[in-house]
């Protein structure tokens, strides 16, 4: 028996209609439709709104950031992530987008803490997890990871989803659009925003560098919104594998800007102590 279809708060990227979650396929009422693919995400990036044939991280850096994730590096920054989110729920239909999600590590392990809390927090709440990003190699690891969160291959400038329906927004190191995170949030909303504290891998820096520097120090302002809460994140790592610490500077920003001398260093630089920072942002979208 066919599955029945499904009003979904996904928007068409051509008309902006809603769409209608069928059993292999989303379609709008203008008949624009997208398939779901064999791994289980949506497409709804148009060619217009890439600037390059296959934009975001490549396969090769999604492979190396879930390999590096998934050994605990991050762990502990999660689990404050993740209190952080949990505690800023309200509303018994919860709407929880992860905008830049990558390979799905972040919004997957969120979704584990909500539904291992108490029976009490659960009942009668329902919890619905979306992951958009740019790269379609990411959307596709992150799909394997977890098949019950529903992510798509779209961007952060455009986010393919129909205005005031979501709860929960997590921007985690992520460029975004201040006026689309305004438009897809309820009023009173929520924007988790995730920046580097200033110490933030300066362990790494160090080798890179000849002159390293600490990050600098500001709080982010967005239009509309209302600061929260402020929690900063700080502890060390010890990165002892060559390919772990590989791994990590493709996580970075620094991956893009490598000189020969820099890929030398990195090369290597196999046993790595730094620190990581936080900072974890809350803000409330106003009425």
């Amino acid at each position: 028996m066919a599955m029945e279809s499904i009003q979904s708060i996904l928007k068409c990227p051509v008309c902006n209609l809603s769409l209608i979650k069928h059993e292999k396929q989303y379609v709008c009422l203008n008949n624009h439709s997208y398939d779901i693919s064999s791994k289980g995400h949506i497409n709804l990036l148009l060619a217009n709104q890439k600037k390059t044939k296959d934009p975001g991280d490549s396969k090769e850096m999604m492979e190396g950031r879930r390999d590096f994730l998934n050994k605990g590096y991050y762990h502990t920054f999660s689990e404050n992530l993740n209190e952080v989110i949990i505690s800023n729920i309200s509303g018994n239909n919860v709407n929880i987008v992860d905008a830049g999600c990558g390979e799905g590590y972040f919004l997957s392990r969120l979704k584990e803490a909500i539904h291992s809390k108490e029976p009490t927090y659960t009942e009668n709440k329902e919890f619905n997890f979306y992951g958009v990003d740019i790269s379609k190699a990411a959307v596709t690891y992150a799909a394997k990871r977890d098949k019950k969160i529903n992510f798509i291959v779209g961007s952060n400038f455009n986010l393919p989803i129909m205005s005031n329906t979501i709860d929960i927004i997590i921007r985690n190191f992520a460029p975004s659009d201040e006026g689309e995170l305004q438009r897809v949030l309820k009023d009173n909303g929520k924007l988790v925003v995730v920046t580097p504290g200033i110490e933030h891998l300066y362990g790494l820096k160090e080798i890179l560098y000849v002159n390293a520097r600490k990050h600098e120090e500001k709080q982010m302002t967005f239009q509309g919104f209302n600061l929260t809460v402020n929690k900063e994140v700080k502890y060390s790592i010890h990165v002892e594998h060559g390919e772990d610490v590989k791994n990590l500077i493709s996580m970075t920003p620094y991956y893009w800007t490598f000189d020969n001398s820099m890929k030398e260093k990195a090369s290597d630089t196999s046993n790595l102590l730094t620190e990581l920072h936080f900072n974890i942002s809350v803000y409330e979208k106003r009425i």
